[in-house]
Formats: structure tokens, sequence, C-alpha cells
């Protein structure tokens, strides 16, 4: 008779199969594939305002573009919208592309906001067609290191009424107008003023005499603390204010357990006396009928 046929072959033949397939990863996208997806994010990020994934998109974009200007832009005006003026100042001065274009006003624009005025100053001097946002900056640069009329002459020349920042301009206008009639009036004429020669020459010394000194003697104080006569709380009993006081030992024990309680003595009729603590435990009469029989009563 033959035997019985098994299925364990195709079940061993399928777990073959399994093993031979071997796992290939993706190969990685392009830089032109990678691209256009990355700049889709910048603008969706940007608008949102998720500003901190935006400037690491930027990055993964120079990463992979180095000359990509729009990505470069982005990035440096992120840094300035966030007042990230340190990050701002080193991407311009060490810019991902072999020439980046002129960015001089933002690095003098950079170090200004860091408070380094005099490399500010510096900065722009060195631009060489100076518009209406370096004399502005200018202007403001000088204020900080104090040439106060060289900042009124600029503002001056800045000062139209048709511009967008009148009303900026007349402010810092004012403030420069101020601090200049500051230097040149009121601080040198106080520096000009004649020095006051013994003052107290002609006033004599006074020497007070007791009767001054006696009225203006200090005076207690009503208000001052009075010394507590009565004690504040009540003394225990047999205690004396200002001396020690020698407390029983057993006074947190139950008065029946102290050693000073005297155990009270009962009297009972017939003349036998009796103490309170034999009672406890023990057999007792009829409740009170000593004398009496038992019996029906009559």
């Amino acid at each position: 008779m033959p035997a019985p046929k098994t299925k364990a072959a195709p079940v061993a033949s399928a777990a073959a199969g399994k093993r031979s397939k071997v796992f290939t990863p993706r190969a990685p996208l392009s830089a032109a594939e990678r691209l256009p997806k990355l700049y889709r994010a910048l603008t969706d990020q940007v608008n949102d305002g998720y500003f901190d994934n935006a400037k690491q998109t930027c990055k993964k974009i120079l990463t992979l573009d180095p000359s990509s200007a729009s990505a470069f832009q982005t990035l440096l005006f992120l840094h300035l919208h966030t007042d990230d003026y340190a990050a701002a100042l080193e991407l311009v001065t060490k810019p991902p592309a072999p020439s980046p274009p002129p960015l001089e006003f933002e690095r003098a624009y950079c170090l200004y906001r860091l408070n380094r005025e005099r490399e500010a100053l510096e900065a722009l001097v060195a631009i060489p067609n100076h518009s209406r946002r370096e004399n502005h900056l200018e202007a403001q640069v000088r204020y900080r290191l104090g040439e106060f009329e060289a900042a009124q002459k600029i503002y001056n020349d800045l000062l139209t009424q048709s511009s967008t920042e009148y009303d900026d301009i007349r402010t810092n206008q004012a403030a420069t107008a101020a601090q200049l009639d500051f230097v040149t009036h009121d601080y040198q004429a106080q520096l000009s003023a004649p020095a006051i020669e013994s003052p107290a020459s002609g006033i004599k010394a006074y020497t007070p005499t007791a009767a001054d000194l006696e009225s203006h003697a200090p005076v207690a104080s009503s208000s001052a603390p009075k010394a507590r006569t009565k004690p504040r709380h009540k003394l225990p009993k047999g205690a004396v204010a200002g001396k020690p006081v020698t407390q029983d030992p057993d006074r947190w024990l139950p008065l029946r357990q102290r050693a000073s309680y005297a155990t009270p003595v009962v009297k009972k009729k017939g003349g036998k006396e009796q103490t309170g603590l034999d009672n406890h435990g023990g057999k007792s009469g009829g409740g009170g009928g000593g004398n009496k029989k038992k019996g029906k009563k009559k």
C-alpha cells in the first residue's frame, strides 16, 4: 500500500522562495529631483511663519546648489527678520557662493545692530555710491558716535515731504538737534561759568547754647514698647513668676495610676471598712438587701 502524500514539500519551497528575495534599497534622489520639493517646502514654511524650519531648508538648498541666489537672500532675510544679526553677519562675510552679490550695506547694518559702530562706519564709507539707505544708516551711526553735527547735516538732506520715512527722519532730526544744542550751548555755558570763591567767608560760626540743646534733646517716643507686667498665659497652680517650677513627673499618667493618688476608703454598714479597689473583679452581695431574706413579698 503506497504511503500518503504530505504537504511539507510546498511549504519548504515557499520558504526557500522567500529567502531568495534580497532587499535592494532605492537609489538616492538626485539634486535636480530634490530641489523642487525643497523650494515648495520653503515657500510653505515662510508663508506659515515657521522661520526656524525655513532656515534649515535654505541651508539644505545651498548645500545642493551653492549658487542659488534666492535661497541665499531668503536665508539672509530670515536672519535679519528674527534679529539674529550675528548669523547674518557670518553669512554675509562667508557666503556659500564663490562670487556673491555685493552686500556691503547689509554687512554695515549688521555691525550697527551689534553695536560695532566704528566698523559699520568704515563699511559705509567704503561703499562708492551712496543711496538714500546708506545715508540714513550713516546718520544713525554718526549719532551713536556723538557726531551730532554731521548727523544733523545728513538728516537735513534726507528730510523731504514726499518721503515715506518723513516722520522717522523728523524724530531723529529733533533728537540730533537737541543733543547738538546741549553740547554747543548748555554744556559749554556750564563749563565757562566762573567758579564760586569762598562762599562761606561772611558767615559767622554758630555756637549753640544750653537752652538750644535742651530744646532739641531727644524725647522718648510714646510708641516705644512697654515692659509686660502680667504674664501672657496663666501660670500653673503653685507656680510663681520669675522662679523655677518643679512639675510632677507623673502628670501625664491617669489619676489612679499616679504615685500620689490616695485610695478612697469606703465604710460599709456593720462597721467594716473596705477600699474601693476590692470591688474590681470580685463578688459582691445582693443589690442593697444585706439583712433581708429572699422570698416573696408580703
